[in-house]
């Protein structure tokens, strides 16, 4: 078992915990991160942690975007009428925001590539720094699996909940007021009540230059909140590799034939191999190993190939790009189509943008990416986070306790092996 690590004991460290939440580095696909800053500035450096940094990009973006009518600008654009467009544009705010934009995506594509080198060099090194949790008086934060699916959800209902829910405090608070402010100002609540009621909802009432800042920070705060979790169950499975892998050599069993018995069982990473371990320990079961089971070979592709993974190229980032787009247009080109257009048809075009972004990211862009044979980062593909736990018993007693935790502690127990025919598997 390893000696706790310090942060000062090592020159990179990946991750870190305080009462304002878990903060990481992480691999990613600078186009991912280029993607997010160009839908509005900020929003990349939020993603890869850099909180300040991306605040500061969004206060700014929201700033000159509201002094210089841009999203009004946008809107008359595509609907048809030019002459309004060039009428409310105003030049003396709304060029400063190329700038802004065009900086933003350089500085969001150099940190993405800074960053994959610190995650190989962290990986690199003999001793790594990982934390569990962290106690104060402001919060108990817990390094702990997630769901992502969840997240997401909870960032669909409310954009931020999401990122609260895996700990990211400071992102997640920064995106709910966001969007409470996005809320407010473009009446999102009130047009969905009408649309709800069946209530017509009249488009000069609707103020566009709030409203357009809402498909970009809507997707953002689902995929965002996804991804985060994925990342953070990731680094959980890293943490527990680290702290028990290093338990090397194989326990040998004794000579002698007072009832020696191992049973073996299957689990998932998280809290609960933690538990199974403390409670071996404390009923004096120390004769264990925990085996670390990796797929070697995903010749056989995963329905959605990398959807579950954050990094790399992932199907998921091609699927909530196409959501944005045509959520940004429905939102604009809804309200002449039917009564509550601007809901209905934007929520229309989140869905069928998802979709047809997955099926355009999945087989068009892959179909090129293979015949340019880019694939994923190497190294960042996530470990699936199985272990097989092999547990010596030396008497009935042993035994039933055994198989007993392996059922509480939802252990899929595989079997069990008598000595004489490990020590022969073994010999």
């Amino acid at each position: 078992m390893l000696s706790p690590v310090k942060k000062e004991d090592v020159r990179y460290i990946k991750m870190d915990i305080t009462p304002f939440g878990i903060n990481y580095i992480h691999r990613s696909h600078p186009w991912t991160a280029l993607w997010w800053s160009a839908a509005l500035p900020g929003f990349g450096h939020m993603h890869l942690g850099a909180y300040i940094r991306g605040l500061m990009f969004m206060i700014g973006e929201i700033l000159i975007n509201l002094e210089g009518h841009l999203n009004l600008a946008i809107f008359y654009t595509f609907t048809g009428n030019f002459e309004k467009a060039n009428h409310v544009l105003n030049e003396r705010w709304s060029l400063f925001y190329a700038g802004i934009w065009v900086f933003a995506l350089y500085d969001v594509w150099r940190l993405t590539i800074e960053m994959n080198g610190i995650c190989e060099l962290e990986e690199a090194q003999e001793k790594r720094f990982f934390k569990r949790m962290s106690i104060s008086p402001l919060s108990i934060t817990k390094l702990d699996q997630g769901n992502p699916l969840l997240a997401a959800f909870f960032s669909a209902v409310m954009g931020g909940a999401g990122q609260i829910y895996n700990g990211q405090f400071i992102k997640g608070f920064i995106l709910v007021g966001w969007v409470m402010t996005v809320n407010y100002y473009a009446q999102i609540n009130h047009l969905i009540s009408k649309f709800i009621s069946g209530k017509e909802i009249y488009l000069q009432s609707i103020n566009w230059q709030w409203l357009l800042f809402f498909p970009s920070i809507f997707v953002f705060c689902i995929w965002d909140s996804y991804v985060s979790a994925v990342e953070i169950n990731k680094l959980l499975v890293e943490e527990q590799r680290y702290h028990f892998g290093k338990k090397k050599g194989f326990h040998v069993v004794s000579e002698e034939r007072s009832y020696p018995m191992y049973l073996l069982g299957t689990s998932k990473q998280g809290t609960n191999l933690e538990l199974i371990v403390n409670s071996l320990k404390t009923h004096g079961l120390n004769k264990y190993e925990i085996i670390f089971l990796d797929r070697l070979n995903n010749a056989k592709k995963e329905i959605g190939d990398s959807i579950c993974k954050s990094d790399g190229i992932s199907n998921f980032n091609g699927a909530m790009c196409g959501a944005i787009v045509l959520m940004l247009f429905g939102t604009m080109w809804g309200g002449p189509l039917i009564p509550g257009g601007p809901v209905a048809i934007g929520l229309t075009g989140f869905v069928l943008g998802g979709i047809l972004g997955y099926i355009i990211d999945r087989y068009a862009v892959g179909w090129v990416r293979a015949k340019l044979n880019r694939d994923p980062i190497k190294g960042s593909n996530p470990v699936d986070g199985q272990v097989l736990i092999l547990v010596k018993t030396v008497n009935k007693d042993q035994y039933d306790y055994i198989k007993r935790m392996f059922s509480e502690k939802n252990i899929v127990f595989v079997g069990e092996i008598e000595q004489e025919a490990l020590q022969a598997l073994v010999s």
